[in-house]
């Protein structure tokens, strides 16, 4: 029965992707469709998700040390991921870059966050949106100083220093640290209504956008380097967690380790595809990607979620 749950309760992801490859096919919306629901998923969306998860969490509740043992997985695993994309598969800095993002990032915001509310307790849910606003505001930082210094011939920190505080997800961050710090109540007002609708538009919009997309890169879908991107990210993203937090923490934190490992068994964060349009990467293999590597999660996640839900 278990089983049963949880292939019903993870039906609408794979279904919102096939609905967007559908209304891509038929022409209703395209690329530029997909570009503007990006946008909306990246200035508002997204700030909502963070806003939410800060505002209305625990913070109490979140343990650091398996933050810190989720980033240095990431960090390995999106070194090795820029440096086999350079090296053998010879993209240039820029797109190994991003590359090495598409790996580090999960889904997260998409995919594992719905997916934590629905089917674990609130402790799991808060250490999803705990690397969800770490990802925001330490890892796509640290990327986007990577991406300025191999893409100009000089860096303009100052001008670097601008654009990052104009990032609406780090105004989102900020902005909820002010209300938690100075213990503003939000329940039931017009804010709270607001950010609570416009933040649950994030998964449908953002996965009929990925489905718009992917109807435009249909051809070549399994390739060498969607197959070593899929086994970085799906196999030994998770092991190398796992070996970390053992070793550093011998899961002393049971349940909210389960936490970190469901974020790192998601799919290839959707993110790296708003870094391509602005550095003037083709998304074509990254599409492809994110694709393949959602549909391998999809079921791992099915499983994950079949057996692990009860003892939750």
């Amino acid at each position: 029965m278990n089983m049963i749950n949880s292939i019903s309760g993870l039906a609408p992801f794979p279904l919102l992707i096939l609905l967007g490859i559908f209304l891509g096919i038929l022409k209703i919306f395209d690329l530029q469709n997909a570009r503007t629901f990006n946008l909306f998923i990246f200035y508002i969306a997204i700030p909502c998700v963070i806003f939410e998860a800060v505002t209305k969490s625990n913070l109490e509740g979140i343990k650091f040390g398996l933050l810190a043992s989720y980033f240095i997985m990431q960090t390995v695993a999106g070194f090795i991921a820029f440096y086999a994309t350079n090296k053998f598969f010879s993209k240039t800095k820029a797109e190994a870059i991003i590359w090495g993002l598409t790996v580090a990032l999960s889904n997260h915001v998409l995919i594992i966050l719905p997916l934590s509310n629905i089917f674990f307790s609130d402790s799991i849910s808060l250490h999803v949106s705990s690397i969800i606003v770490m990802d925001s505001v330490v890892l796509i930082s640290i990327v986007i100083l990577g991406l300025e210094y191999v893409s100009r011939t000089k860096v303009d920190l100052y001008k670097y220093s601008q654009d990052l505080i104009k990032n609406p997800l780090i105004i989102a961050v900020v902005i909820s640290i002010i209300i938690r710090v100075f213990e503003i109540d939000l329940n039931e007002s017009v804010v709270e209504v607001i950010t609570t609708k416009l933040a649950q538009t994030t998964m449908p919009i953002g996965l009929i956008s990925m489905g718009v997309i992917l109807s435009h890169y249909l051809n070549n879908i399994v390739t060498k380097l969607t197959v070593t991107i899929s086994f970085l990210k799906l196999l030994f993203a998770p092991l190398a967690l796992t070996i970390i937090t053992g070793l550093t923490y011998q899961f002393s934190y049971p349940n909210e380790f389960l936490g970190t490992f469901l974020v790192s068994l998601g799919p290839c964060g959707a993110f790296s595809l708003a870094l391509c349009a602005a550095y003037d990467v083709n998304p074509s293999a990254i599409v492809r990607a994110i694709f393949v590597t959602t549909v391998i999660s999809l079921f791992i996640l099915t499983l994950f979620v079949g057996i692990t839900s009860d003892i939750t």
